[in-house]
């Protein structure tokens, strides 16, 4: 090639959707890094700033949350329990953040366990509440959530999914109905033992009542 020659290079002209003019290729994480990270569920920490009230009112909300308590009756139950004296919805509402509609639905849930005490004060229209400061009757409630959401749908849908595996009938099969069906013998065992104790924990708040 002669030295005066010049080289020219090809140079294809960008169309709509060429990557070559955009910032979403991938690039490398070290020299790129991420600005947005994943969220991750963490335990609770307690801040310096908090006082001791709220250090417990947000120890009692997590423990239930883990518990399987929803989140606004968590909260609502670590502010009642924490208060020595009752309530008015409003004044819940307040402490926890929740509007009046939201606190009062959770309370009747809470109050059909017998957990919160609800009442009226003489002159008053407004619904105070108080909170049964025990465990145990916290804990029956918790494992009534899981007798309801696990229990009760597990012994309802097993028997259908074992006449299913009997219609099919192969060897292979046949191992996997036997471990299902010895699950839904273990089912109806815990129902009953969770049935009956949630009965009785009940009549004992009931008759303390």
């Amino acid at each position: 090639m002669d030295d005066n020659e010049k080289k020219t290079a090809k140079i294809t002209p960008l169309r709509p959707g060429d990557e070559r003019g955009s910032n979403t290729r991938e690039r490398c994480s070290l020299l790129y890094p991420n600005t947005k990270r994943e969220t991750r569920d963490i335990s609770w920490i307690p801040s310096d700033q908090e006082s001791p009230k709220q250090e417990f009112t947000e120890l009692i909300t997590q423990n239930l949350k883990s518990e399987g308590f929803d989140e606004i009756s968590s909260r609502i139950i670590g502010v009642l329990f924490i208060e020595p004296e009752e309530m008015s919805l409003e004044e819940i509402s307040i402490e926890t953040g929740y509007s009046l509609s939201a606190v009062s639905t959770a309370m009747k849930n809470l109050s059909q366990f017998h957990i919160v005490k609800r009442f009226k004060k003489p002159g008053s229209k407004k619904a105070f509440f108080f909170i049964n400061k025990n465990l145990a009757a916290i804990g029956a409630q918790a494992l009534r959530i899981k007798y309801d959401n696990v229990i009760l749908p597990s012994k309802k849908m097993l028997p259908g999914i074992i006449e299913k595996y009997e219609h099919v009938g192969s060897d292979k099969n046949a191992s996997e109905l036997e471990i299902i069906t010895r699950y839904y013998r273990q089912i109806l065992k815990l129902e009953s033992i969770v049935r009956n104790f949630l009965d009785e924990m009940e009549n004992i708040n009931i008759e303390e009542e």
